[in-house]
Parts: structure tokens; C-alpha cells; sequence
């Protein structure tokens, strides 16, 4: 008889991977299936619900046409998916409209108006900072990234769909209604669109918040753990993942959650980087800590009762992968770009990349900021640019990992990275030298989402005591030391590259604010389902 496999699904921004994961939390096989992003107005990012669902379906059948493992020998269905999209789903569980994902700036107005007033500190009103602190150890995103404030936009701007909206769903709350029928969300995801409440003994929506913004509950889905059972997998769910109707469906997690779980980083003050379409640098604790100047704060982890400390930044892999297709037109393949960064000196002969592509959230939450090269000479060549784009995005990472170690209160000697970037050896071995620190790259970096949903799955099925207590089972398989000599250079350039954003920022606001690129045209609806 073949051995139990959970099989977990990883819904990310341009990619969905379906994997069978051991109960010994080894990944044995996958597929992959890619998503597109739409941007038909300015600012906006949306997909299409049912596309999720047919990239999960077409890879799991790939999955299973490439496996030799037995589908009736799935133990548990999983999802981890990227976090902080809205999906309006009627009372038969059918999109209303495409999700707004995490990328979707649309609704920065509305941001400012909810948390506007007098007097003002670092662009919101004292009086609900203070509020939403209190509430949620959080406050919405200025430039309009979060759920809070898209749900204001789509109440606002599009009353209709509005209207008929049975439940304002996640990504992966969507997935989990058209698995098994039910509209639940979990406490990560819950508690980071600010209308929830997170102080440990007190976890529920928060009355005097959805008060504040004149919402109510209707819409809201049931809050679950992470590591509940949510329900059984429906025969027409079944038939699209060649699976058994009947398999049990855990609850699951977001991104930042199942990674911190796949990153084997699962003590306190432990940091995993991930390096994949966004970056994000994050720790778990035990109680909650928040720097809203900085727009980073705790969110409830996978494993009840935990908190996670996220960093995020908003364009990672993205910025390499809009450098290929619009700079180099493809002519270079991923092996192809890592000889040549490799082959390029430190510094990148002076070319800074600046990833600010759409906007940045942490460590300065400015949907004003944009991204390029900056220092360019006729004597620059393609690999002084990608090695710029290497750089740029583990200057960043430096920068939001200071916001987090000043909240740890201390230095940490090491961080795991994972991601796809991560199985690029210059990328970690730049990560090391830029943050001065020991960089650990766990086995199958790129599957560290699956690998942690899968974990996950393991808790719920009670094969697993506790989520810190099994990190034995993520494997590190290269160490990154630093090179003293090139960590100094890059403290250097590091120190130039903050004052670049000191100079600029509020040219970058007046350019790009003065003419509002952001704000859509409100005579152009979302495309409706």
C-alpha cells in the first residue's frame, strides 16, 4: 500500500503548485500552473476567481498523470495562498466580480478618508490610530492594499455587486467554499484587515471598529484556526483534483504563515526571508508587536494562540522578471542571468536598482515611490543591470529587517531564506554579504509554502503536537557566510541607497501624486462574474 500524502496547493501571485507532501513533510512531487494578473486601470491588479480554480485542476491533473502515488491515499487537502484579496461571492458561492488582489491600489482614496482626522500623525488621525491599535495592534495601509479599505471602495464605488455580496471572501476562504461549501476565513487572515481583534484571550471582530466605518458582520465569514478541519471534499470539487469525495479539507493559512511554518523557523525571534513575486521578512512570537510608521506588525500565526511579525515588500521576483521581459525582451534564462550576476563585481559598477515598482509598504508604506536604475554609464553591460536588481531588492530586505529587529529588541545571527530567488546561489550569496548575516537556505526553497500548508494539514490531523516543536523536519541544505570585504562595500552603498529615498520621496510624490495614477476611472467597472 502506498504511503499517506497531504496534498497541499500553493495559490501565489503568477503561479499555482500542486504538490503531494509526505507525512514526513517531504515534498515528492508537483505540478505547476501560471496565473495572470489583469491591470485594466491604473493602480488596479484582479484575477479571476474561476482561473484559480482551473490552474489548481489542470495541475493536479498533471500531478497525477507524472505520480506514481495513488490518489486514494491522500490524507488531507491544504491551501496556502496569497493573502489580502477580496472576492464578493453571491449565496451560491459565485464571484460577483475578479478579486482585487494584494497588488490592488484602487482603493487608496477610501484609505485616507477612514483613517483621516485631527490631529494627524504620519498621515492618519490620532484619534483612530489609537483605536486600531488598540483593537487590531494594526492600522490600514495609506495606499489602499488592504481588505479594509477595498471593502469601503466596493461598497462605495460599487453598490450593486455591494448589495448582492453574500461574503467578502480571501483567496484562499474562496478556495475553501469551493472545496467544501462553507465561507470561513482564519485568524491570519482575519486579523490582517484591521476590523479584527488580536490581543490573546480577546479574538473576534471588532465592534467598535466595523462601528468606526459603518459595516456590520453580514458580510464577514466565520473565523477558524488555521489547523481546523473545515469540512469534507464535494464530489464536483473531487472530480476536478482526481481525488476522493470525502477527503478531509483543512482550514490552512496564508503565505506568510505557511512559509514561516516551511522555512523550519518556528521558534520565537527566528527569521525566515522569502524571496519570491514580493519579499517579506518574518518572525513568529508570543505576544503582539506593531511599528505602524513602519507598516509592520504581528498578525495571528498558523498555530493558535501565536503571533507572526511581517516586514513585506512589495516587488521581489517581480522585479527581476519585469526586468527580463521589458528590458531584455527574454533573451536570458535563469541560469543564463545568475552566470552573468555571478561573473559582475559587487556594486554593479555603481547602477542602483530601486524595486519600488508598484509603490512600496515597509518600511515606508508610499504607493507614490517607482522603481528603476539609477547611476547609469554607456560603460554598463546586461550583467551590471541584474546584479543591480539582485542588490536593490536585499537593500530593501536590510531595510525591513531593521524595522523587525528593533521590535526583537535584538541583532539576529542568521535568517533562512526560501522562495524561488532563493535557488539562485548569487542571490544568497548577495543576501549574506548585504545583511551582514548567515544565510541558511532550506531543501526545495521554492516549495516552502506547500511544504508549511502540508505541516499544517499534519497538525490538524493530530500527527503533529505543535508547529514549533517539529522544525527537525525542514532540512537546511546550503550555508551563506558573509564576505567581510563586500559586506563593507555594501554598508556603503546601503547607506546611499536610503538617502536616495530621502531625496526623492517627495518628488516621486508630487509626480506621481499630482496626476493620481492610482485613482481608477469610475465610469469603468470591474469586470462582474
Amino acid at each position: 500500500m502506498s504511503e499517506p500524502n497531504i496534498l497541499a496547493v500553493d495559490v501565489g501571485t503568477s503561479e499555482i503548485k500542486v504538490a503531494l507532501v509526505s507525512h514526513a513533510g517531504e515534498v515528492r512531487d508537483c505540478a505547476r500552473s501560471s496565473i495572470a494578473v489583469l491591470h485594466p486601470q491604473p493602480g488596479w491588479a484582479e484575477q479571476d476567481p474561476n482561473a484559480w480554480w482551473n490552474a489548481i485542476s489542470a495541475a493536479a491533473r498533471d500531478l497525477w498523470a507524472s505520480s506514481n502515488a495513488a490518489p486514494e491515499n491522500v490524507s488531507a487537502v491544504v491551501f496556502s495562498c496569497q493573502m489580502f484579496g477580496v472576492v464578493p461571492v453571491d449565496a451560491t458561492g459565485k464571484p460577483l466580480m475578479n478579486a482585487m488582489i494584494w497588488l490592488d491600489t484602487r482603493s487608496r482614496e477610501q484609505a485616507r478618508e477612514i483613517t483621516s482626522g485631527y490631529p494627524k500623525v504620519s498621515g492618519y488621525g490620532l484619534p483612530k490610530l489609537v483605536k486600531w491599535l488598540r483593537a487590531t495592534n494594526g492600522v490600514p495601509s495609506l495606499a489602499g492594499r488592504d481588505t479594509i479599505s477595498k471593502f469601503i471602495w466596493l461598497r462605495d464605488e460599487q453598490p450593486e455587486i455591494w448589495n448582492r455580496t453574500h461574503k467578502l471572501l480571501d483567496v484562499k476562504d474562496y478556495l475553501l467554499m469551493r472545496c467544501t461549501g462553507r465561507g470561513v476565513t482564519t485568524y491570519d487572515l482575519a486579523s490582517g484587515g484591521w476590523l479584527f481583534k488580536t490581543r490573546k484571550g480577546d479574538l473576534g471582530w471588532s465592534p467598535e471598529i466595523l462601528r468606526m466605518l459603518d459595516l456590520d458582520t453580514e458580510r464577514l465569514p466565520e473565523v477558524v484556526a488555521s489547523t481546523d478541519i473545515v469540512g469534507e471534499l464535494s464530489a464536483g470539487a473531487a472530480s476536478d483534483l482526481g481525488l476522493r469525495a470525502g477527503t478531509p479539507v483543512v482550514a490552512g493559512a496564508g503565505d506568510v504563515p505557511s512559509c514561516a511554518v516551511g522555512s523550519g523557523a518556528v521558534q520565537d525571534g527566528a527569521v525566515h526571508i522569502y524571496l519570491g513575486t514580493s519579499s517579506w521578512v518574518a518572525t513568529h512570537l508570543d505576544d503582539r508587536a506593531v511599528n505602524p510608521f513602519a507598516a509592520t506588525g504581528t498578525l495571528c500565526a498558523a498555530e493558535y494562540g501565536k503571533y507572526i511579525l511581517i516586514a513585506t515588500q512589495e516587488t521581489a521576483g517581480a522585479s527581476m522578471e519585469w526586468v527580463r521581459k521589458q528590458i531584455l525582451g527574454d533573451a536570458l534564462d535563469y541560469d543564463d542571468i545568475n552566470a552573468r550576476v555571478e561573473a559582475c563585481e559587487p556594486g554593479a559598477g555603481g547602477v542602483f536598482f530601486f524595486p519600488w515598482l508598484m509603490g512600496e509598504r515597509v518600511p515606508v508604506d508610499d504607493a507614490a515611490l517607482r522603481g528603476g536604475f539609477v547611476n547609469l554609464s554607456l560603460d554598463h553591460d546586461r550583467g551590471h543591470l541584474l546584479r543591480a536588481v539582485f542588490e536593490g531588492v536585499a537593500f530593501n530586505n536590510r531595510w525591513a529587517l531593521g524595522v523587525v529587529e528593533k521590535l526583537l529588541g535584538e541583532s539576529v545571527p542568521e535568517v533562512r531564506i526560501t522562495g524561488g530567488g532563493a535557488q539562485s546561489d548569487a542571490w544568497c550569496q548577495i543576501m549574506a554579504d548585504v545583511l551582514g548575516k548567515r544565510v541558511e537556505r532550506v531543501a526545495k526553497p521554492q516549495f516552502c509554502g506547500v511544504r508549511g500548508a502540508a505541516l499544517i494539514a499534519l497538525r490538524a490531523l493530530g500527527e503533529i503536537d505543535h508547529l514549533d516543536a517539529r522544525s527537525d523536519l525542514v532540512e537546511v541544505t546550503d550555508t551563506f557566510e558573509p564576505n567581510a570585504e563586500t559586506s563593507e562595500l555594501y554598508t556603503r552603498r546601503y547607506a546611499s541607497y536610503l538617502d536616495f529615498y530621502k531625496r526623492n520621496r517627495s518628488w516621486f510624490r508630487e509626480l506621481n501624486e499630482g496626476r493620481d495614477p492610482q485613482t481608477p476611472d469610475r465610469d469603468a467597472p470591474p469586470k462582474q462574474m
